[in-house]
């Protein structure tokens, strides 16, 4: 009776393991017949920052702040410089007699009749080349209350060629002009309906419906 108990018992451990050898041989087919494992697809890196120091304007601590905000959103983008603008004849000596000191692509001006200063600044793609340089128009608006500061950028326009014009503003007016000795001029103005900057066109100042801005 004992040696039968020992002979089934070497038996059971033969039989399991059989089992785990067969078990291994087929875990390792299926590991060589599966397909590869994807690759995960590599990210494409993303740009660093720029920031507000980099244009050499005279910023506030708040300006400063509300520019540097921007930039960790659009890293695809860099401030604006006064090297970036390409002379465009005589207009420019009469902008710059004007002004005396004078930032094509930044200017400050109450834009929503709250009392509050805002501001405006152009941005260029940071991967677009020196000599046809794609920029996009921003409004800061000033918030209400001490130390408030300004509201996240607002785009007015993007992607729009500027080289050889310039930012201003009129009363409450954002007026972008391409070219500086061209007259053409793109005006827009807050609608308080919409909460939105809207294209305004110069013979109908006084209408009631603005034209949507096109961006």
């Amino acid at each position: 009776m004992i040696a039968f108990s020992r002979f089934l018992g070497v038996s059971v451990l033969v039989l399991v393991g059989a089992a785990a050898l067969s078990c291994g041989r087929a875990t390792a087919r299926q590991a060589r017949n599966a397909p590869p494992a994807a690759e995960e697809a590599p990210r494409p890196a993303q740009l660093p920052a720029a920031r507000a120091d980099s244009a050499g304007y005279p910023f506030t601590p708040a300006e400063k702040a509300a520019v540097d905000g921007f930039l960790r959103l659009h890293t695809e983008l860099r401030l604006a410089r006064d090297e970036d603008r390409q002379d465009s004849g005589d207009g420019d000596s009469d902008v710059r007699r004007l002004y005396g000191v004078y930032h094509p692509y930044f200017v400050r001006g109450d834009l929503n009749d709250d009392g509050v200063l805002d501001f405006v600044a152009a941005f260029v793609r940071r991967d677009s080349g020196p000599d046809t340089p794609w920029f996009s128009v921003v409004v800061f608006t000033g918030k209400k209350g001490e130390g408030s500061g300004f509201n996240a950028g607002s785009f007015i326009e993007r992607d729009v060629s500027l080289a050889r014009g310039d930012l201003s503003i009129d009363r409450d007016a954002v007026l972008i002009t391409p070219d500086l000795s061209d007259e053409a001029v793109r005006r827009y103005r807050w609608d308080p309906l919409h909460h939105s900057y809207v294209f305004v066109r110069d013979d109908t100042d006084e209408d009631d419906s603005p034209i949507p801005t096109r961006t």
